[in-house]
C-alpha cells in the first residue's frame, strides 16, 4: 500500500468527494489532529493504516452530525475522538495502540463489530482503569458490542454517559469494565465473560439482563449505589464472586438457578419479590451470616421449603465458623458442633445414624474396660457373642436404667459411661427424626 503522511492524509480528506478513503498507510510523526468541520458528512474509511502517536477526530459545533464508518483498518495510533456522530461504525478492525478515547460526544449509534483490541503497550501503572475510555457522552440509539476480541490487559472505563436506548454486550470477553454514573435508559443485556464489572452509581431504568458461561469461575461482579427500576434478571447465572453494596432493586428479581462461589449482599433494598430458588453458593463458609438470612428470609416468604433448609443450615454453618474463629461462645460452639455432626443442621439423617453408632460405641468401650478394671478380672470381658447381644442392649434407648451388665449398675465410672452413651443415644434418636422431618410443615 502506499504511504501518506499526515498532511497528506488530511488534506485528501478535507477535499474528498467521493465519500471513501481505502488503501493507504498514513504516518504522521506528530499527533494527527482531524478538524471534522472541514470533513464530508459521510465517509467510509477502509484498508487504511494509521502509524504514528496520536490521531485526534474534533468537533465543537454539536449541530455537525457525521456517519463514519471504519473498515478493515488497522490503528497503531493512540485515537481520540471528540465530536458528535449520527452513526459512528468500526467493522473488523484491529486496534494496537495504547488507547481508545471518546469523550464529550453525542453519538446516535457506535457500532463495534468483530474488532480486535490489542493494546501491547498498556502499562498499568500509567494508565488508571484501563486502555478503552468512554465518558461524558449520550447514546441516543443502541450501544452494541458483538464478537468483539480482546487480548489480556484491556479494560473499560466508561463514565457518566447516557444510554438512552438499549445497551448490549454479547459474545465479548474482557478484563475489567467499570461503569460509574452511567444512565441505561432502555434494555440493558450483558452476556460477557470478564475477569471483573463494576457499576457504581447507576441506574438502569428498564429490563435488565446478565447472562454468562459456565466456566467464568473467577469472575467478579460488583453493583455498588445502583438503582435498578424493573425486572432484573440473574438467571442461570455463573460468576465467582457477586457483590451488592448499598442497591436498591425496586422491582422484581430473580436468581434462579444461578451458582456463585460467593455472594455478597450489604445495606441493599429489595422492594418487591426476589426468587432465588434453585440458586447454589458454593462457599457459603465465606458468606457473612447477613446475606445468607436474607436469602433464607426471601426463600421462606416464597414458601420454598427445600432451599430455605438449606440456607437455614447455611446460616448455621457460618456463624458455627465465625465462632470457632473468633472463640466467641464455647457454649454456642458446643452446641453448634453437635448439631452439625449429628444431622447437619437437619439435612442428612444418615449423619443421625452415623452419631448413634459412633458414640455409642465410644462409651460401650469405656463401660467394658471400666467395668473390668473394677472387677479386676480381665476374664469378665464378654465374649463376642455377648459382647455384640450386650452392646445392642446399650443401644436401646428404653432400657435406661437397665445396663447389659447387671452387676456393673454398682460401680460409678461404668454406670457413668452407660448414662453418658444413653444420653447421646437418645440425641441421635432424636437428630435423626428431626433430619427426616425436614419437609414437614414446619421444617422438622
Amino acid at each position: 500500500m502506499e504511504v501518506i503522511s499526515g498532511e497528506e492524509f488530511q488534506t485528501m480528506l478535507y477535499s474528498n468527494v467521493e465519500n471513501t478513503i481505502s488503501s493507504f498507510i498514513v504516518e504522521s510523526s506528530t499527533p494527527l489532529n482531524i478538524d471534522l468541520e472541514k470533513v464530508d458528512l459521510f465517509i467510509t474509511f477502509s484498508n487504511l493504516e494509521f502509524k504514528g502517536k496520536n490521531i485526534h477526530f474534533n468537533n465543537h459545533k454539536k449541530e455537525c452530525i457525521h456517519r463514519f464508518r471504519f473498515e478493515k483498518c488497522l490503528f497503531e495510533s493512540n485515537v481520540f475522538i471528540e465530536s458528535s456522530f449520527d452513526d459512528l461504525s468500526f467493522i473488523s478492525n484491529t486496534f494496537n495502540c495504547d488507547k481508545f478515547h471518546i469523550s464529550k460526544s453525542n453519538i446516535n449509534v457506535l457500532e463495534f463489530t468483530n474488532d480486535e483490541f490489542a493494546f501491547p503497550n498498556i502499562k498499568p501503572n500509567i494508565f488508571k482503569k484501563g486502555n478503552f475510555n468512554i465518558y461524558n457522552c449520550n447514546f441516543n440509539s443502541i450501544f452494541w458490542l458483538k464478537n468483539v476480541q480482546f487480548i489480556k490487559g484491556a479494560s473499560f472505563d466508561i463514565s457518566s454517559v447516557n444510554f438512552n436506548d438499549g445497551f448490549y454486550f454479547d459474545s465479548i470477553s474482557l478484563d475489567q469494565i467499570v461503569f460509574y454514573n452511567c444512565n441505561f435508559s432502555n434494555e440493558f443485556r450483558c452476556d460477557s465473560l470478564y475477569n471483573n464489572a463494576q457499576f457504581r452509581e447507576c441506574t438502569f431504568s428498564s429490563l435488565t439482563n446478565f447472562i454468562s458461561y459456565s466456566n467464568s469461575n473467577l469472575s467478579f461482579l460488583n453493583f455498588e449505589s445502583c438503582n435498578f427500576l424493573k425486572l432484573t434478571k440473574f438467571n442461570n447465572y455463573h460468576v465467582h464472586s457477586l457483590r451488592l453494596e448499598d442497591t436498591t432493586f425496586s422491582d422484581k428479581v430473580s436468581f434462579q438457578e444461578s451458582n456463585f462461589d460467593i455472594i455478597k449482599i450489604e445495606r441493599s433494598i429489595f422492594e418487591k419479590t426476589v426468587w432465588f430458588d434453585g440458586i447454589q453458593i458454593n462457599q457459603f463458609y465465606n458468606c457473612d451470616r447477613k446475606t445468607l438470612r436474607i436469602i433464607k428470609r426471601e426463600l421462606a416468604s416464597s414458601h420454598n421449603q427445600i432451599d430455605y433448609l438449606r440456607f437455614k443450615a447455611y446460616e448455621l454453618k457460618a456463624y458455627k465458623s465465625e465462632v470457632d474463629k473468633n472463640n466467641l461462645n464455647r457454649k454456642d460452639a458446643l452446641i453448634l458442633y453437635f448439631n452439625e455432626e449429628s444431622n447437619n443442621f437437619g439435612l442428612d439423617w444418615t449423619k443421625g445414624l452415623f452419631f448413634i453408632f459412633q458414640w455409642s460405641y465410644l462409651f460401650y468401650i469405656f463401660y467394658i474396660i471400666s467395668y473390668s478394671y473394677y472387677v479386676t478380672d480381665i476374664n469378665c470381658i464378654p465374649k463376642i457373642d455377648t459382647f455384640l447381644v450386650n452392646y445392642l442392649k446399650f443401644l436401646n434407648p428404653f432400657s435406661f436404667l437397665k445396663a447389659p451388665i447387671e452387676d456393673s449398675e454398682n460401680y460409678f465410672l461404668p454406670f457413668l459411661f452407660f448414662m453418658f452413651g444413653k444420653i447421646f443415644i437418645s440425641f441421635g434418636i432424636y437428630q435423626t427424626v428431626q433430619a427426616f422431618r425436614k419437609f414437614g410443615v414446619n421444617g422438622g
